[in-house]
């Protein structure tokens, strides 16, 4: 991830948004084709900002919260820790110090690439009209180079797998480095969160980097401050969500039904289908190309849906119970399993801003012999990770091995995904997890919901859902956002690891204990 420089008039801000140079003139970032790739309104903001900041139909930015705020400076943390790691293998390195004008950034590059250095870190690419700072440039053995040698594309992100965006950015780059090299790269490179290098061919993608860019270009020609293009509800738009969702909203726009596809949303626009207030009332009796159940179900969703809109603020939302399948009558509430004594509620939270993410607690809550009682493991560091997630496992099978009939509830994947993530990673506890999972312990309470009952609510994620059976939240954490923020708080903090003896574990504490309280509420 490219750290983002003071702006500077008429200089690119590094890895974010175009800039005006001149009356009518811009360059732009690789990162500018990523916005207009997810957004071409978003794209168009950016543009009029860039025009005129005071323009009357120019639409707010998001304030960015302090979860991405974090994950910004994690991003720059783990280019500096792949630079050191780059430094302690010998390898000479030309950094282009940040802060310079553009001129003196280029400068330094095309010297820096002539000098055949092993790495170049913060690279100023350019080829009109777009330049940008590339991560990382390493020198490769090339025998049809002058002097033997070409450069290739390193960039670092923090995510855990590659994202279509990052190849294009990474092609932008590849075709700025020709430009001023007279050779394209022949990979392209993307060292991960978990400092996994992956590698791709850049051909493979670089024509779709240039019809891309061609849209992209075109776009921007044909820009009219005047005439802002149409946003797509469905789309990523980035620092402008709030103001488009206020937009959807104002329009009851369809992207507002519950567990709508961006397909079925064009199905439904074919036939007339709109808004919510059309679909709650349609009364066709099918949509072509989508199943009747389907259909259906939406439909209901809306009714649902509209509803709820004249509650007052807090109120529980409307809900219906759907009926039972005979055919699948493992599914939705029918699907629950008897109760036992030694049910289990479980919760986890995750630190995922380190290599490889940290689960650092593990939390479930029990009602042995009618009194409730919450049972916590913490993990600091990789070592203790093991040990809370071997407690945690040793705790659920001695329950299965008292009554085989027992069940763990959770709320969504995430639980199930973690616990087989690591008993890979300890190599530990495979076999007790095996039979876990073979006995059909595990519960997703999120697919019984979502089967059993319909809600009129924007979403089915549990904060949303227990509005059906409890009040409002309070506390200082309350979402997975801000157990990451304040996990990140107590490590910079130097607080001891003692939950009773530091106040931001306290937090995520009983924010963790709030959760599975809930998922047992949720259950009975």
């Amino acid at each position: 991830m490219s750290p983002v420089a003071a702006k500077v008039p008429g200089v690119v801000i590094r890895g974010f948004h175009l800039q005006k140079i001149a009356p009518g003139s811009f360059v732009y970032s690789p990162t500018d084709l990523t916005v207009f790739a997810a957004s071409a309104f978003a794209s168009w903001m950016e543009r009029l900002r860039a025009t005129d900041k005071n323009h009357p139909a120019l639409a707010p930015r998001d304030e960015e919260s302090e979860e991405l705020k974090l994950v910004a400076r994690k991003g720059v943390e783990h280019e500096a820790t792949f630079l050191a790691s780059l430094r302690a293998e010998g390898r000479s390195v030309a950094e282009i110090p940040r802060g310079e004008s553009d001129a003196e950034a280029e400068s330094r590059t095309r010297t820096a690439l002539a000098s055949g250095a092993d790495v170049i870190f913060q690279a100023c690419l350019t080829m009109t009209p777009f330049r940008g700072f590339a991560d990382f440039l390493e020198r490769v053995p090339d025998a049809a180079a002058p002097g033997g040698y070409s450069y290739e594309i390193v960039d670092t992100k923090l995510a855990r797998s590659p994202k279509p965006y990052f190849l294009m950015q990474l092609c932008c780059y590849a075709e700025m480095l020709e430009a001023m090299t007279g050779r394209r790269p022949t990979r392209i490179h993307v060292v991960l969160g978990s400092n996994e290098r992956r590698t791709f061919r850049t051909d493979d993608y670089f024509y779709a980097y240039l019809a891309l860019k061609k849209d992209f270009l075109d776009f921007m020609a044909a820009f009219d401050p005047s005439k802002p293009p149409e946003p797509d509800p469905t789309a990523d738009h980035g620092r402008y969500a709030t103001h488009v969702a206020a937009l959807a909203e104002a329009q009851d726009h369809l992207v507002r039904v519950a567990g709508i596809t961006k397909g079925q949303i064009k199905k439904l626009a074919a036939e007339g289908v709109r808004t919510m207030a059309q679909l709650a009332a349609s009364r066709l009796r099918r949509i072509p190309k989508m199943d009747d159940s389907v259909f259906g179900r939406l439909r209901d969703q809306a009714r649902l849906q509209r509803s709820a809109a004249g509650l007052p603020e807090g109120s529980p939302p409307p809900f219906e119970v759907i009926s039972a399948d005979p055919d699948r009558p493992d599914r939705g509430l029918a699907g629950l399993p008897p109760a036992s004594p030694l049910d289990v509620y479980a919760d986890f939270e995750g630190y995922p801003l380190i290599e490889g993410g940290l689960e650092y607690l593990f939390g479930l809550v029990v009602f042995d012999g009618g009194t409730s009682a919450f049972h916590d493991w913490w993990a600091h560091d990789r070592a203790a990770e093991k040990l809370a997630f071997e407690g945690f496992i040793d705790f659920l099978t001695d329950r299965f091995a008292r009554d085989p009939s027992m069940h763990v509830y959770h709320y969504a994947s995430y639980e199930v995904a973690a616990i087989k993530r690591l008993a890979g990673r300890h190599g530990t506890r495979e076999d007790a997890l095996d039979a876990l999972l073979r006995g059909g312990v595990f519960v997703d309470l999120l697919q019984v919901v979502r089967q059993g009952v319909r809600v009129g609510a924007e979403s089915y994620s549990i904060k949303k859902i227990e509005r059906l059976y409890r009040g409002a939240r309070s506390g200082a954490v309350n979402t997975a956002g801000d157990s990451i923020v304040a996990y990140h708080g107590f490590i910079e903090s130097g607080e001891p690891r003692d939950w009773r003896r530091s106040e931001r574990l306290r937090q995520i504490r009983d924010y963790n204990l709030d959760d599975c309280v809930s998922t047992a509420e949720l259950v009975t």
